[in-house]
């Protein structure tokens, strides 16, 4: 758990908005102070609109759309430059937590649960308290103070990477209880800290790594359930399903804890887990509805609202194309969890779910549950993995995120294996070790590079200054870009001296001066820090 807390920790405060970005923007101009930004650009808002909703949608019916032709455009942009990071998915969080009020506590947000929103808006209130932030309800202020908003961001991170550490717990909870070896159970936990996916996410301010290990903890509970029969533990167990769904709506699948440790629990009449079972998932909702209150009422009252933000994120995700899906959720498994811990995991849950089906073993009081534990673990993960297959076509390498869960219980898979198949105590500390080599090599890439992205040096900077000696200042530059402007998707540009165009998605661009790119650093994919940057005609 210390590894764990220095590894998500260093390189924390990677791509974070600050003013030296004022200097690629405005040129030899003097920058606009944040109440200018918001007279030429006013926040606008309405009764149902999803806290990841665009306010003003470009229309992409156009096969060019000049970016930066008016004062309110450029506004536009700069406020994204001074409030926004370098991942971009973190600002909807604090874009969610800023209209939290005037939306009577109404997050719109709803994909990531109430249990990520409202503690990260508490722990922002305790950050203010403590003088480690400067919390406003003026938006003018941050614009002026970016740095200042840019330590929302970690405080955000910094409840992800908490998460992470007690995931460590977790992990070696469960590898403990699967192979009866606290040796294996260190290899596990050691091999979690050290995945690429957990690193990445335990550095963003997202709910994905908190979600995985709130599931593993339903897993946790379940299992006290298998061996004890007590009520209490299917009811903690159906606790953690609604806990995990409240953090995250991915982790749904969840809940095939409850249905499947009625199986294995030998301490209770069968007909009697029905109802037991039934009386977990009640609690489940319960504890779903009572962290994100706000769905059941807007089912009822305010559908629009629920549309708004669901049915956004709903068009990012497609199902079909299976071939194609399986391939890239393979490819993406492999760069979450390294190749090693892709297919010996896979390998080593097959032989040990096979194994627990076909011999029976007997197990004394010594090693109840363990083959339970597997199931467990499998039941959301077959599940998950085939929700991630069908919608991972044509997805980036980020996409790797909605794995996590799996990678966590291939990790968990493979070192049980490893004592399944070696039982001598030093051959098995050596193999554990030797398996520790690739994660620990990919995961200080990543560490690498958000440390790369703290520094002058990053890609972005280097993009900028690129970009800024080789332009023209006459006001006759054209960039083409194939996103709107943003830290995350274009190094800063002057917006007053170059022509910003947005392409069409497929339209070839006429002749520019730059067509800038942003594309995944092969050596940490999964991660938006220190991105490759083309600046290329």
């Amino acid at each position: 758990m210390l590894l764990a807390a220095i590894v998500f920790v260093t390189g924390i405060d990677w791509g974070l908005p600050a003013r030296s970005t004022d200097a690629y923007l405005f040129g030899s101009r003097t920058p606009w102070t944040g109440q200018e930004i918001l007279s030429l650009a006013p926040a606008r808002d309405d009764a149902v609109r999803g806290a990841d909703v665009d306010i003003n949608p470009l229309d992409r019916s156009a096969a060019q759309i000049h970016l930066n032709a008016t004062d309110a455009q450029r506004a536009e942009i700069v406020r994204r430059y001074r409030l926004y990071s370098h991942q971009p998915d973190e600002m909807i969080t604090l874009m969610s937590l800023a209209r939290i009020r005037e939306n009577h506590g109404d997050p719109r947000l709803y994909q990531y649960g109430g249990l990520w929103i409202y503690p990260v808006g508490v722990l922002l209130k305790i950050s203010s308290m403590l003088g480690f932030i400067e919390l406003r309800g003026d938006q003018a202020f941050y614009l002026d103070h970016p740095e200042a908003f840019g330590r929302f961001y970690v405080v955000a991170r910094l409840y992800s990477a908490a998460w992470g550490v007690l995931g460590v717990w977790a992990v070696w909870w469960l590898a403990r209880r699967w192979s009866g070896s606290k040796l294996l159970a260190a290899g596990a936990a050691a091999c979690y800290v050290l995945l690429p996916v957990v690193v990445n996410m335990a550095h963003e301010a997202k709910p994905h790594l908190p979600g995985a290990v709130l599931m593993l903890l339903a897993v946790m509970v379940a299992t006290k359930f298998v061996e004890t029969g007590r009520v209490r533990w299917a009811l903690l167990a159906g606790a953690g399903c609604g806990a995990a769904t409240g953090m995250v709506l991915s982790a749904a699948p969840v809940f095939l804890v409850l249905v499947v440790m009625i199986f294995f629990c030998q301490a209770a009449p069968f007909a009697r887990r029905w109802g037991i079972v039934l009386a977990a998932a009640a609690v489940g909702v319960v504890v779903y509805c009572l962290t994100n209150p706000f769905v059941p009422i807007n089912l009822l009252t305010n559908q629009a609202a629920l549309q708004s933000n669901l049915g956004n994120t709903s068009a990012m995700y497609e199902a079909g194309r299976w071939g194609e899906g399986m391939t890239t959720a393979g490819l993406l498994v492999s760069l979450g969890a390294t190749p090693v811990i892709a297919i010996g995991g896979a390998v080593a849950g097959v032989w040990l779910l096979a194994r627990r089906v076909f011999q029976r073993q007997q197990c004394d009081d010594t090693c109840a549950g363990r083959g339970e534990v597997g199931w467990l673990l499998a039941a959301p993960a077959i599940v998950l993995a085939i929700q991630f297959a069908a919608l991972a076509a044509g997805k980036p390498p980020e996409y790797a995120r909605f794995a996590i869960f799996i990678d966590v219980a291939l990790v968990v898979a493979l070192f049980v294996g490893i004592g399944s198949v070696v039982r001598n105590t030093r051959v098995r500390a050596i193999l554990c070790t030797g398996v520790l080599v690739l994660p620990m090599l990919a995961s200080s890439k990543y560490v690498l590079g958000f440390a790369s992205d703290q520094s002058l040096s990053s890609s972005r900077r280097h993009a900028a200054d690129v970009l800024a000696a080789k332009l023209p200042e006459d006001g006759s530059a054209v960039v083409h870009l194939s996103a709107e402007p943003a830290p995350y998707s274009c190094p800063p540009l002057n917006l007053f001296n170059v022509k910003i165009i947005l392409n069409r998605s497929g339209d070839l661009p006429t002749p520019a001066d730059a067509r800038v790119s942003v594309r995944p650093n092969p050596l940490h994919p999964i991660s938006w820090a220190d991105v490759v940057i083309d600046t290329g005609k």
